[in-house]
């Protein structure tokens, strides 16, 4: 199974899992411990399931597309940011700002001057740091660790400016980490410039599974993009038409109360009722009580 790691430029982490499966219960094995409960959606709807360590019990109910989204619980220190994962493969988009450490085993990566994405491999530490902000330190390790020592690999994301020519831009770097963590020898720096080709230290030959996942890995960049761009636009991916049309009566009307909007809208109580749960749960409207009644404004 393909978990995609999102890193903003804000230094938050954010898992995401997008597959379709079949069956009525099946358990997934989280890569890293969660901040909290995992987010879970049937078909975009959202549903319950059993969350124990690091098994996940979703309600699958015959075939369907089960997306997982989730916080890492991640610790902090020297400036650097730093989350364990399991064995598995991974695709790692870093936005501009972000440089990346990761231990795992690097498979192929691309980038440009907005963010870095990497195809890798897990056991691993996926470890950053935001370029020009400080970080407060953190007391809790990582709850898992890495039982296999692996050569680091540092890729940035690095913005473009305008006092440069774009052919001339840095778009990765490769490095070691510091001595407590290489396991080689140290090695030159290597530098990928925008007018260059692509210089990954992806091994020539691929496996089978690493020539899918690499294959795989274009469309979950191109399904990135997407949902980057309706994360900015204040709206997700996972909205149905009756959330979108609730969000847009609501903020139209600039506040109005769930019974209204059932009458307007022509729709039952209980179906406005979850679509009002998910938009706020989604941080797009909040909920207030007034006179004993839910009144709904937008965000």
């Amino acid at each position: 199974m393909l978990w995609v790691i999102l890193i903003f430029a804000n230094g938050t982490a954010l898992l995401l899992f997008n597959q379709a499966l079949a069956g009525t219960l099946v358990n997934l094995t989280l890569p890293a411990p969660p901040l909290s409960a995992p987010l879970v959606y049937n078909n975009n709807t959202p549903v319950p399931a059993l969350w124990n360590g690091d098994v996940l019990t979703v309600p699958v109910l015959g075939n369907a597309l089960i997306t997982v989204k989730y916080v890492p619980r991640v610790a902090a220190s020297d400036g650097v940011i730093s989350f364990n994962v399991t064995e598995g493969y991974y695709v790692i988009w870093a936005q501009g700002g972000v440089l990346l450490l990761p231990t795992l085993t690097i498979l192929n990566y691309t980038a440009d001057k907005n963010a870095v994405v990497v195809v890798a491999k897990g056991p691993g530490t996926v470890a950053y740091t935001l370029q020009g902000r400080e970080i407060p330190p953190t007391a809790a390790p990582p709850a898992s660790t890495t039982t296999r020592p692996m050569t680091a690999n540092t890729t940035t994301a690095t913005a473009a400016t305008t006092a440069q020519p774009a052919a001339a831009q840095t778009a990765a770097t490769t490095t070691p980490l510091p001595e407590e963590k290489q396991t080689a020898a140290a090695q030159p720096v290597a530098t990928a410039t925008a007018a260059q080709p692509n210089t990954s230290t992806a091994p020539s030959a691929k496996t089978p599974v690493e020539i899918y996942l690499i294959a795989a890995a274009v469309a979950v960049v191109a399904a990135l993009g997407a949902y980057v761009l309706t994360r900015r636009r204040g709206e997700r991916a996972e909205l149905n038409e009756t959330d979108r049309s609730v969000l847009e009566y609501v903020r139209r009307t600039g506040g109005v109360y769930e019974a209204e909007i059932s009458r307007a809208l022509g729709l039952p109580r209980t179906t406005v009722f979850k679509a009002v749960r998910r938009l706020e749960r989604e941080g797009l409207v909040e909920v207030e009580k007034r006179d004993g009644r839910n009144f709904v404004k937008p965000r």
